[in-house]
């Protein structure tokens, strides 16, 4: 004989198991959560970053200085951060980018310079939910943010210093000739920008001011480097040489303090790397500009498929002048330089920019 089921007990271990998957189904785990339409995350998770340095760090200035606004953003923003060096091969460039992309573990991609720009163009389209913050140079495309800086304005501060330091009779490594040099990394749109900059800021100082310009070829050979730059000081009378060349132009702030004259350095402040022969800095302020993007991509207020040029007036770039600058350059450039710097904040200055 069959045993019934009791069908008020049936209903109690229905009604159990849809109660234990209910459970389950309506919990989210943290793997589930996504980012919203501008990356930041739902639940607060820790975001993270990956930036891709498309040459070596180490350089003391450009690649440097971006570190340097990573790094704060790890620290108090709470970001998790992988950087990735990619050397100076730039085939492997393209590749090391697409495999931090493919991965899939970056909220956002930083990466850079005008080397890359079609690198990134493309890989933006093939990936149009990866996140890119792009510096230095402008990638189109609705899921990049770039930020660039005007290089034109800030080396017109350097050609105006070098205008007033080749024709001080203040400082011992001076000479009687008019003549600064400037030695560059390639010949690319963006250091011809430089160039042109610095060229109207030494002719705005005098007209009279001889450019005499070198480029090395690359971003990375300090040695031939150094070597256009003695050239420069022994053969042209260039008493202050400005460097525009990344890990390469240490190679010219060596030759210009081994032959007693003046140089500039660039991205970063370098004047400590030999006092009184590097009077000053035309620094982009890459580190802040960074920092300043990562923090308003965490709050979900970085404007992506937008292009922002920092200048002098936004502080973007400018020149270092610090208690180095104080201690060896004369007053009377320096105030001259304070002028020039407000006259330009104020537009009462207009640079022109080779790229426009």
């Amino acid at each position: 004989m069959r045993k019934k089921f009791n069908s008020k007990f049936l209903v109690a271990i229905f009604a159990s198991i849809m109660l234990i998957l209910s459970a389950c189904g309506g919990e989210k785990s943290s793997n589930d959560e996504g980012k919203d339409s501008k990356g930041t995350s739902d639940t607060g998770d820790e975001l993270s970053v990956g930036y891709y340095v498309n040459a070596t760090l180490g350089d003391k200035s450009f690649f440097d200085s971006v570190k340097r606004g990573v790094d704060q953003a790890e620290k108090e923003l709470g970001y998790k951060v992988k950087t990735i060096e990619g050397g100076t091969n730039q085939g492997d460039w393209a590749a090391g980018i697409e495999s931090m992309v493919s991965s899939g573990k970056y909220d956002v991609i930083l990466v850079g310079t005008s080397q890359t720009v079609e690198m990134v163009d493309e890989l933006a389209q093939k990936y149009p939910d990866q996140k890119f913050i792009f510096f230095d140079d402008v990638v189109d495309q609705p899921n990049v943010y770039s930020m660039t800086y005007s290089q034109s304005e800030g080396s017109f501060l350097a050609g105006a210093f070098a205008g007033l330091v080749t024709t001080s009779d203040e400082l011992e490594g001076g000479n009687p000739e008019k003549v600064v040099g400037f030695v560059g990394g390639m010949d690319i749109p963006i250091i011809n920008d430089f160039k042109s900059g610095y060229e109207q800021g030494a002719h705005y100082v005098d007209k009279d001011i001889k450019v005499v310009s070198s480029i090395i070829g690359n971003f990375a050979d300090a040695p031939k480097a150094k070597e256009l730059t003695l050239s420069q000081i022994n053969s042209q009378k260039a008493d202050i040489v400005y460097q525009v060349a990344a890990a390469a132009g240490l190679g010219v702030l060596e030759a210009a303090n081994e032959k007693g004259v003046y140089s500039i350095g660039v991205d970063s402040n370098q004047n400590d790397l030999y006092p009184g022969s590097v009077l000053t800095s035309m620094m982009k302020n890459l580190d802040t500009s960074t920092f300043r993007a990562l923090e308003m991509f965490k709050d979900g207020d970085l404007p992506f498929g937008t292009h922002e040029e920092l200048g002098v007036k936004e502080e973007g770039v400018g020149l270092a002048q610090d208690d180095l600058y104080d201690e060896h350059v004369p007053q009377s450039i320096r105030d001259k330089m304070d002028e020039i710097q407000q006259k330009l904040k104020d537009g009462e200055i207009e640079v022109k920019s080779t790229l426009k």
